[in-house]
């Protein structure tokens, strides 16, 4: 049984050992949550007109954090099951990984920074299209596709159909060209 032995050592220690201790955190964090609900909502409400059958609006987040915490526990007992399952040698780069990260995370950062430079549309354009090279996607004609239709559906759908706005440019010149974009699939899908 040799894929068996090959399955066990794909993952690399150092990996594990990171997800392990995510685990471990993302458990403490949800926890304490749960626990200190009381003082991170505001309980509000006139206090005579509450009895019995009301909650108080405490009670559903603490819920869920409860349940959040019961399901971490089961990550964490994955991961140091998985801890232990692990050999010492690691048949992976890991420094790929950690820089493919790293490069990830500074992707969403500059996302982040740019939506309210330049907007929605442009930073999701340029964000989609350094995703896909990043993917490894070569064809131009379906970088330059994706990158063109998933901000103009996103938007679309958002404002149109649920009428939620999604933040504009500080430059009227592309906010212009969304907007003109935006009336023109209007006019094409809400005729009548």
């Amino acid at each position: 049984m040799a894929g068996e032995s090959q399955k066990k050592n794909q993952f690399s220690p150092v990996m594990v050992r990171l997800e392990a201790v995510l685990a471990a955190a993302l458990t403490l964090i949800a926890a304490a949550l749960s626990i200190f609900m009381p003082n991170l909502i505001a309980t509000g409400g006139i206090p005579a007109a509450q009895d019995v059958t009301t909650l108080s609006p405490i009670f559903f987040p603490r819920l869920a954090f409860g349940l959040l915490t019961l399901l971490c526990l089961k990550y964490l007992g994955q991961s140091i099951l998985k801890l232990r399952d692990i050999s010492g040698g690691g048949m992976t780069d890991d420094a790929d990984r950690f820089l493919r990260a790293a490069l990830m995370m500074a992707i969403a950062a500059g996302y982040a920074y740019f939506v309210t430079e330049v907007g929605y549309g442009l930073s999701t354009l340029i964000m989609t299209a350094v995703i896909a090279v990043f993917l490894d996607l070569r064809k131009w004609w379906t970088i330059v596709s994706v990158s063109i239709l998933v901000p103009i559906v996103i938007r679309f759908i958002f404002e149109r159909l649920l009428l939620i706005s999604l933040p504009r440019g500080e430059y009227e010149f592309i906010a212009g060209i969304e907007d003109e974009i935006m009336k023109f699939l209007s006019d094409v899908f809400f005729v009548g």
